[in-house]
């Protein structure tokens, strides 16, 4: 009986012994399987309400978080106001971006329109150098990617449509777009027929905005709505070379935002919000961008963040990720690795892993494990 256990203990032994030696999965940085979209902040204004009460510069939304979450992604936040250098870095480390609605202005000295700028123009660039990299712009983060597209050239329009619930007006060809050319019949129908998607914006986009130069033959216009005074404006579009995709309304409220009694969170359209993270996280997969190492993702990922339930102090938002201060990235140069921690301007606390490589839980139950066999193998 003793020889039996013998065996089996030195089986266990180099079964632990060979998956140490394994070379470990990657899965924790690699965006194919679970996609990282930058989330771009935006600025807070000195005499809001979050401010107030959370002492803050700029935010996120949480439900652009819950968003990506919710379709298998991982959010890093990008923070405004920094070089371009930092945008570039960030843009070759994560799988996607998401421009978030909001209400701030695209004029605002080193602001979210400075920093999506930055983000368009680097987007651009790496998918022009053959790399496939998604971008996402949510009600005024479309109204930026298309100025950003158009050089700068503003086209769009005063409107009201602020707390409206609506079906989509499809084109004639949204069958041949790559955001609805996989949807089915029974959710065209819906998006179709069904008040689904909310819109909140006092700027827009009419079809006319796209036959200036440089937006005309460059994006499909996929869809169109109209305002409380009958105005028609754009509410869906994509670019026809890049794969940026805009939307003049929110999907992200229908699932996760119930501040206002006028979102709408009927099961259709919930199915129409999923349908969209669902499609750009699929997108994001598409990118084979990654992090240099777990450790680096994981000091950059939105969980070190704490979001505020910001709706009980008046915010339009159930809840906010609310940053300071965020610590400056050099200008040039790489930062020195020989300099203390808590004293470079990049420094994030670190993270400590019983092995960095390995998900810490693993490892440990593999570590006790291989001491025990060695130790009875030792004594029998």
């Amino acid at each position: 009986m003793l020889n039996y256990l013998r065996i089996a203990s030195w089986l266990v032994t180099c079964l632990l012994l060979l998956s140490l030696l394994v070379s470990p999965s990657t899965a924790d940085v690699n965006g194919a399987v679970s996609p990282i979209i930058g989330v771009l902040a935006q600025e807070l204004y000195p005499d809001s309400l979050t401010v107030t009460h959370f002492n803050g510069t700029s935010y996120i939304a949480a439900s652009y978080v819950k968003f990506v979450e919710g379709a298998g992604g991982r959010v890093v936040p990008i923070w405004i106001g920094r070089n371009r250098s930092y945008y570039e870095d960030v843009i070759h480390k994560i799988n996607g971006i998401l421009l978030p609605g909001g209400g701030t202005w695209f004029n605002e000295t080193n602001g979210y329109g400075d920093a999506g700028e930055h983000l368009i123009e680097i987007a651009k660039e790496v998918n022009d150098n053959g790399t496939f990299f998604p971008v996402w712009g949510t009600c005024l983060g479309m109204e930026l990617l298309v100025l950003k597209m158009a050089n700068g050239t503003e086209t769009r329009s005063s409107c009201q449509a602020r707390g409206m619930a609506l079906p989509l007006e499809f084109k004639s060809d949204h069958n041949q777009s790559r955001l609805f050319g996989g949807a089915s019949e029974d959710l065209i129908t819906k998006l179709s027929v069904e008040n689904v998607t909310y819109n909140y914006h006092q700027w827009c986009y009419t079809e006319q905005s796209f036959e200036v130069p440089p937006l005309n033959n460059s994006w499909r216009i996929i869809s169109l709505n109209h305002d409380l005074n009958g105005i028609e404006f754009v509410s869906t579009i994509e670019h026809l070379r890049y794969p940026f995709y805009g939307v003049q309304f929110h999907p992200e409220k229908a699932l996760y935002e119930f501040v206002s009694a006028k979102v709408p969170h009927t099961p259709s359209a919930v199915q129409s919000g999923q349908y969209f993270a669902d499609f750009f996280i699929s997108e994001a997969r598409r990118n084979p961008h990654v992090f240099k190492n777990a450790t680096e993702q994981a000091q950059s990922l939105i969980y070190n963040y704490k979001p505020e339930y910001t709706a009980l102090v008046g915010s339009s938002y159930i809840q906010q990720y609310v940053f300071g201060e965020i610590p400056e990235i050099p200008d040039e140069g790489e930062p020195d690795d020989d300099e203390p921690y808590g004293s470079r301007p990049d420094y994030y606390p670190p993270y400590y892993y019983p092995n960095p490589n390995r998900n810490g839980a693993v490892s440990i139950s593999m570590g006790f494990g291989l001491i025990f066999a060695t130790v009875f193998n030792l004594l029998f």
